[in-house]
This record gives C-alpha cells, sequence and structure tokens, in this order.
C-alpha cells in the first residue's frame, strides 16, 4: 500500500510524532511518501521519500494576476489566493506517485489538498492536533472550510477524545470521526522507580516543553512556591525547566519574586537523548497547562507518555487532551487549569508520600504501553487506512 502524508513542514522538532509515524509507517511496510512545502531538519531526521512542493513565490506571475482578482473582489479571497498555484504543485506529486490513501497531517493541509483527492478519487484522511481544532476555528471562515473538508474527507481524526468531541461539536459526521492517539517509541525510555534514587531530602521536579502560556511555566514556578511554603523546610523541592520560548523572561522573573532562584534551574532546549537523561534523574513530572484566549490548549501532550514510560508520577490540569494521558488517580494527579493551589497541594502530598512514586510509576508505564505504544498506534492507522481503501470505514469501530 502506498501512502502519501501531507504536511507543511517535515520535519519540524516540535512535530516528533510526525516524524515518528512515518518511519514507523515504513518499518511495518507501507510505502510512505512525505509531501511537504518544507525541508526541515534535515539530518537530524533523515528520510529518503520526501517531495517538495514550496508556496509560488512571491514574484510568481499567476500568484500575483490571482491576488489582484481577490483584492478587486473578483474571484476568491486575499487570504487563499496562492491556494490554485500550490494546488496544482501537489497534483503534479500525487498524479505522479499514485497514492492509495492521502493522510493530511492538521486540518488546514487537509482543505488544502481535499479538492484534489476528490478529482483524483483518492481517499483523503485527516487528523486534527491541537491549534488546528482548538484555535483556527474560532475563524469563521475556518468553519466554513472544515464543513466543506467534513464531506471531502472519508475519515477525521482526533489525537485525543477532547478533540473528537470538539470535531463532532463543528458538525463532522459521527461516523467519520475517531480517535487515534500519537505514539510514541516508549523503548527508548526505560523505566526506573524513582523512589529507588531519592536520597530522603531533595524532591526533583521537571517540566520539559516549550515555555509558552498554554503551557504556564511561569505557573508551575508559582505552585513550586507555594509547595514550599507548605514544606517548611523539611523537604527540598527543587524544579528543573528544560526548553525556551517566549515565556522565558517571564519564568525566570516569577522566580526571582518567589525566591527560588537557587531552586528552580532553567536549561532552556535540550536535546531528545537528554530528555531521556532527565527523566531518570528527576522523581516527580509537573506542567501547569490552561486553555488560554486564543483558545490554544494542548492536544494531547507527548512529553506526559515520556514521563510515564519512564517511571515517573505525573501532576497536571485537566486541560485538553491531559485527562487521556494521565489517569488520576492512578499514574499522578489532575487538577483544575488555573488552581495554582491545587497544583501546590498535590506536589506537596507527593513530596511527603514518595512511598507513591513507584505505584503511580509502574501504573502510569503499564498505561503507555497499552495505548501509546508507537508500534501498536500505527497498526491501529493501517487499520484505518485499509478500511477507507475498501470503503467499510464507518462501520470499523472507533481506534480508542
Amino acid at each position: 500500500m502506498r501512502v502519501v502524508q501531507l504536511c507543511e513542514a517535515f520535519s519540524r522538532s516540535s512535530e516528533t510524532f510526525i516524524y515518528d509515524t512515518v518511519t514507523e509507517l515504513d518499518r511495518q511496510g507501507v510505502d510512505c511518501h512525505v509531501l511537504t512545502m518544507n525541508r526541515a531538519n534535515e539530518e537530524e531526521r533523515r528520510y529518503e521519500k520526501v517531495h517538495l512542493a514550496p508556496w509560488p513565490e512571491p514574484w510568481n506571475l499567476a500568484r500575483l494576476w490571482r491576488r489582484a482578482l481577490a483584492t478587486l473582489g473578483i474571484v476568491g479571497d486575499v487570504d487563499t489566493h496562492k491556494w490554485p498555484g500550490l494546488r496544482a504543485r501537489f497534483r503534479r506529486h500525487l498524479e505522479r506517485l499514485d497514492p492509495d490513501v492521502v493522510h493530511a497531517q492538521f486540518g488546514p493541509m487537509g482543505v488544502l489538498v481535499a479538492p484534489l483527492t476528490e478529482a483524483l478519487d483518492t481517499p483523503l484522511i485527516v487528523t486534527f492536533h491541537g491549534y488546528d481544532i482548538s484555535v483556527l476555528p474560532q475563524n469563521k471562515k475556518t468553519r466554513r472550510r472544515y464543513r466543506i473538508l467534513f464531506k471531502k474527507a472519508d475519515a477525521l481524526i482526533g489525537v485525543s477524545k477532547h478533540n473528537r468531541d470538539k470535531l463532532l461539536a463543528l458538525g463532522a459526521p459521527e461516523e467519520k470521526v475517531r480517535v487515534l492517539h500519537n505514539g510514541t517509541r516508549i523503548e527508548d525510555f526505560t523505566y526506573s522507580n524513582p523512589s529507588t534514587r531519592f536520597e530522603g531530602r531533595k524532591v526533583k521536579l521537571l517540566f520539559v516543553g516549550r515555555l509558552v502560556r498554554v503551557k504556564s511555566p511561569v505557573d508551575l514556578v508559582d505552585a513550586v512556591g507555594m509547595a514550599r511554603n507548605q514544606m517548611n523546610g523539611k523537604v527540598d523541592l527543587h524544579l528543573t525547566i528544560a526548553g525556551d520560548g517566549p515565556e522565558s523572561n517571564s519564568v525566570r522573573q516569577q522566580a526571582q519574586h518567589r525566591e527560588l532562584q537557587d531552586q528552580v534551574d532553567c536549561l532552556g532546549r535540550v536535546s531528545h537523548d537528554e530528555v531521556q537523561r532527565l527523566m531518570k534523574r528527576h522523581h516527580i513530572y509537573a506542567q501547569h497547562s490552561k486553555k488560554i484566549n486564543s483558545g490554544a490548549e494542548e492536544g494531547l501532550g507527548v512529553t506526559f507518555i515520556e514521563a510515564q514510560a519512564s517511571g515517573l508520577p505525573v501532576v497536571a490540569t485537566r486541560s485538553g487532551g491531559i485527562p487521556d494521558v494521565v489517569v488520576d488517580g492512578e499514574t499522578g494527579y489532575l487538577v483544575p487549569e488555573r488552581d495554582v493551589e491545587a497544583m501546590a497541594n498535590r506536589i506537596v502530598y507527593l513530596a511527603r508520600h514518595p512511598d507513591k512514586w513507584g505505584e503511580m510509576g509502574r501504573a502510569g508505564r503499564r498505561h503507555v504501553e497499552e495505548n501509546f505504544n508507537l508500534t501498536s498506534q500505527v497498526e491501529k492507522l493501517i487499520e484505518i487506512y485499509e478500511s477507507v481503501r475498501r470503503n467499510t470505514f464507518a462501520i470499523s469501530g472507533n481506534c480508542v
């Protein structure tokens, strides 16, 4: 079976899940090609079957003409004047590759390619990951384009139950919608009981990710400050933050405000290998994600999978797709968004009960092995590919 994965850029550092899916499909015998507008991290993430179809250049005569017509209100919208040129480039590749299935990653790519797959009579699957189902639909034009896409696509995938519910709320036909969690190479993360490296006083918390408002690292620092006050010096809490982003300065300022300069260690961006090493050196994973004014929220959260695969209990918020990954009371604790005090209380509880770490860590490892293992998740994806080829997707059942 030949499949074309369509994505805006292949492969961004923040989209490891797409690269992992592509390489695992290839390993499982699928003739998997990638059609993209931009090749990123080519040396770090090697893959041979990548085909480039960049946006038409600004000086492209056809693009300039369409923009002029759109500006005058004669044809189309100004914000879509580039689409016909890009679709023409997509079509040349798709006609040459002749795939059995086209799989668009993120809603906007599905919108772009849907008229082509319909014209070429090729099944189309679209996966919605995060901003494409939380932020973009706040725009009326996007909602209209999605309604058209929902009719043309053969299958619509949400990476969490939360995303599935959003698809349904936007009018996606229930028979076309499935939940399929992103898979992770959890074998890359060695399980170990964090209590075995606890020396009796310093409890080490870890956060890994982009320092952006939706992950709210400032609130996490605030929670650690509250937790330290509750501990009255009986336990030394230490937070390691691995990542960079626009909230970097705010995080440092909050640490200073809370007088936590010696307890909060900001590493900046680290490699994937270093993330694995950090998981082995810490005791608890903590993250205070929240929905922000733009509508952005956590789609799923791969780092939660990696932390639990490593045996770390998790303290997080009940936000977006996180409840799919973290089982409250079993693999960690979930608190309401923006309730910093509740997060502090859960951190204090776990810090005072290291005997819970191993129990929760083992439950977390089992949970991700059963529900987020890349090999099994890609096997489920292949089943979806086969079902849309046979036109039996609507009766093939849910993937959760």
